[in-house]
């Protein structure tokens, strides 16, 4: 491995912490590894992300700190971080982008403002260092003081979450790095690649988006790319493709994972020499489109699997974007519930409606499998159900009104624990006869207020005699 360490060159009886700063061929960060004070911390410099990993499983118990480029050549910075959190997950990533640097550590990004880097490194890797060590890390302590917003663009939400996810889209302002979001469907991914889109120097011209699950294998790469006069049967035009509408803009790029197999071939080499060709013709096209990309599979698993290509998927996940589902932030839902009802009630052309406070708790604590565009069609359905603008729990889904029954039914299971307590057997067998008494035998409805498949339901009712239950 190609290195560049510091010498201790004072003995503090103490093994001192790593900093691992990881190039690209440029070598825009080589330099501050010589600036590093010997005294304080090994410097180790390494020329490319690979070389970076494989220090990172050679000496992750002490490396501390991690620099890196956002827009660094390969896998780039996020990508980058996505592995580097995994083997060194205690370790703080200082990532330096086009806005300045910004910080993550301990699965949140941080606010980093200050000298730069190559001004007062020795001071900026100490605050780090010692902020880590006294659990002092936050927003308020490693950057500007910020406060939550409840809303950014087109996305809502106060949460933690949904907040980390705006200071990131704030440090891609200046960029045009490739983007990719997971997360479940009805998360939110279009409405986070839009705001990205608009924030960025791009904001100007076309967002163009393209779902890649809903249009046949042999029909996508027209789409994609475009086609000549007579290049197939029905090909009677000639037809510009998404990659030439979107010019200078933004592609998105919805559920990535379903694109076949030979298709990502082609986006690969579009994404690495900038040009393509349409189907059908010989003339090649240069192309100047940014790309955000969203899934709602698992890609680094369906790169194990051998569905998705390894080195796509490196590079598209320059900056890696999680969309949380809504159970994961809870408090987002009075905001998003007086949002759609606004909005609703104004394009129904109804008054706002009153709910019950039960109403109002049942809809705060159903989990939202469908996640945020369920509950916009269940805050359509209310309005269209209940005109009179009185909404109470009989209003609500059953699927609402199972979950919120179920609530009070396990708290009361909780309440009664003996002094001597009592085995996890015996509580989920009393949840599980509770819940048929509350279904009157209705098995189906007694799993999905449990949460658990109908088949586990049987299962444990064979396990605890229960079959006839």
């Amino acid at each position: 491995m190609s290195s560049l360490a510091v010498k201790n060159t004072r003995d503090t009886g103490n093994i001192k912490p790593v900093v691992l700063i990881v190039d690209d061929e440029y070598s825009v960060l080589r330099a501050l590894a010589r600036l590093i004070s010997p005294q304080e911390f090994t410097a180790v410099w390494v020329p490319d992300e690979q070389q970076g990993l494989a220090a990172l499983q050679d000496q992750a118990g002490r490396i501390r700190i991690i620099i890196i480029d956002l827009k660094s050549s390969g896998m780039g910075g996020g990508g980058f971080l996505q592995h580097a959190r995994h083997l060194a997950p205690h370790a703080a990533v200082l990532i330096t982008g086009p806005l300045g640097p910004f910080l993550y550590q301990g699965g949140n990004f941080y606010e980093f403002s200050g000298p730069n880097l190559k001004q007062d490194i020795n001071g900026i890797l100490l605050s780090i260092a010692q902020k880590m060590d006294n659990g002092l890390i936050s927003r308020k302590k490693t950057g500007r003081k910020t406060e939550r917003k409840d809303r950014f663009g087109a996305i809502i939400g106060r949460s933690e979450s949904i907040n980390a996810i705006y200071r990131l889209i704030d440090h891609l302002q200046g960029s045009s790095s490739t983007v990719l979001i997971q997360g479940e469907s009805g998360t939110g991914k279009e409405l986070i690649a839009q705001t990205i889109h608009q924030t960025s120097p791009r904001q100007h011209r076309s967002f163009v988006a393209i779902n890649c699950g809903a249009i046949p294998a042999n029909l996508m790469e027209s789409e994609l790319f475009g086609h000549e006069r007579g290049a197939f049967t029905s090909a009677v035009t000639q037809r510009i493709g998404k990659f030439e509408i979107a010019a200078g803009g933004t592609l998105f790029l919805d559920e990535i994972g379903e694109l076949d197999r030979d298709l990502q071939v082609k986006l690969l080499r579009v994404l690495q020499e900038k040009e393509f060709q349409r189907v059908g013709g010989n003339n090649t096209y240069k192309t100047d489109v940014r790309i955000i990309a969203a899934t709602s599979q698992d890609l680094s698993q369906a790169v194990q699997n051998g569905h998705f290509r390894d080195d796509l998927f490196y590079r598209l996940n320059v900056i890696p974007v999680h969309a949380p589902p809504l159970r994961e932030r809870r408090a987002d839902i009075p905001l998003l519930l007086d949002h759609f009802f606004n909005n609703t009630a104004g394009e129904m052309g109804r008054c706002l409606p009153v709910l019950s406070e039960e109403a109002l708790n049942a809809l705060k604590n159903y989990r939202y499998p469908g996640n945020v565009r369920e509950l916009a069609n269940i805050v359509e359905r209310l309005l269209t159900m209940c005109p009179e603008g009185k909404i109470s729990v009989k209003d609500l889904p059953q699927e609402v009104r199972e979950q919120a029954a179920v609530a009070p039914q396990t708290a009361n299971v909780l309440n009664d624990l003996p002094d001597g307590g009592t085995c996890l057997s015996e509580v989920e067998k009393e949840l599980i006869l509770k819940t048929l008494e509350l279904t009157s035998g209705n098995k189906a409805a007694a799993a999905r207020m449990i949460g658990i498949t109908r088949r586990r339901l049987y299962l444990r009712l064979s396990q605890y005699g229960l079959a006839t239950a």
